[in-house]
């Protein structure tokens, strides 16, 4: 089956099963990097909010042999879920009073994103983007909406009052982390290898690969948009200091960076080699966001390019 015939199928399914409780649609929702997502809105009478339930990974899932009664029953059960949110929750978390408190950045690409740019409040950083999100989250109900333009208007805000609220948001909404890769992969090696996972192997092969160039990622606890975290004040200095050195920053996606200490061995140019063709073979388009490494200075509290482009990391 065709992914149009897909489309099709499963929103004819749906409506049947559902019938007048609810209108099915499909909607193309815009994110980053230019990508277009098939987002599924079943919209009660009366009612002004949809969540969109996102359908090409389920055409993914019915490629590779999962029966389309199936698809359509996971589908079903997300939209029972989620199918009743707080409507006036949800208009008032838009209002300044409450979106001051729920107000968090992220990173991206500006060259992939220049659309979208243009309709949104940012800030420029070296090659990337600082945008603004609103994030609701009190266990029972998530959701998260971008600032834009219009919102900007109607609060009589500019683009830099809303980072300085979003850099006090952000770490105690999404408070940054720090792994070292070898706690990551000994943490896989255990899940996957079962009974025959062996602690000695395993050791010696992450002692190897440690002492060579240890590897440590950054991101949030939510692990979602956590590239943000290099700006969060005194993050990358505090970890430089503990590092002993200026420190090598690859942004393996926009929702983690790995830091490694530089110690003056590294080329440059080869790690962002690297890091572009993982962006091209590993990383979905909507979560890349750079093709290059970043560097820090520990003395002078910057990012940088290895081109030379800096940037003070704001405070």
């Amino acid at each position: 089956m065709v992914y149009k015939s897909f489309l099709e199928l499963t929103v004819s399914r749906l409506q049947t099963l559902l019938g007048s409780q609810a209108a099915v649609t499909v909607r193309q929702i815009p994110k980053n990097n230019g990508v277009l997502l098939d987002g599924l809105c079943i919209s009660r009478p009366g009612s002004s909010v949809a969540p969109a339930i996102y359908l090409n990974s389920y055409y993914e899932q019915y490629r590779s042999g999962v029966p389309i009664d199936s698809i359509i029953s996971d589908i079903l059960a997300v939209y029972q879920e989620n199918s009743h949110p707080d409507e006036n929750r949800f208009r008032s978390f838009s209002s300044l009073p409450l979106a001051r408190r729920h107000l968090v950045f992220k990173l991206i690409s500006s060259e992939a994103n220049q659309e979208l740019l243009s309709s949104i409040p940012h800030l420029p950083f070296l090659d990337l983007s600082i945008v603004f999100y609103l994030l609701f989250d009190d266990g029972e109900t998530c959701f998260s909406s971008i600032v834009g333009n219009d919102q900007l208007r109607r609060w009589c805000m500019e683009p830099e009052e809303l980072f300085s609220l979003a850099q006090k948001n952000s770490p105690a909404l999404l408070p940054p982390t720090i792994r070292s890769m070898t706690d990551v992969v000994r943490d896989m090696a255990m899940e996957h290898m079962g009974d025959e996972y062996e602690p000695e192997w395993i050791e010696k092969l992450l002692a190897e690969q440690h002492s060579a160039q240890p590897l440590y990622i950054l991101t949030n606890t939510a692990e979602l948009n956590g590239a943000g975290c290099m700006l969060y004040p005194g993050q990358l200095k505090k970890f430089a200091d503990a590092a002993g050195s200026d420190l090598i920053v690859l942004p393996s996606s926009v929702h983690e960076v790995l830091l490694t200490p530089d110690r003056g061995f590294s080329h440059y140019s080869s790690l962002s080699s690297m890091v572009s063709q993982i962006n091209e073979e590993e990383v979905l388009q909507e979560d890349r966001l750079s093709n290059h490494i970043y560097l820090y200075s520990r003395a002078q509290e910057c990012l940088y390019t290895p081109e030379g482009d800096f940037a003070p990391i704001p405070s």
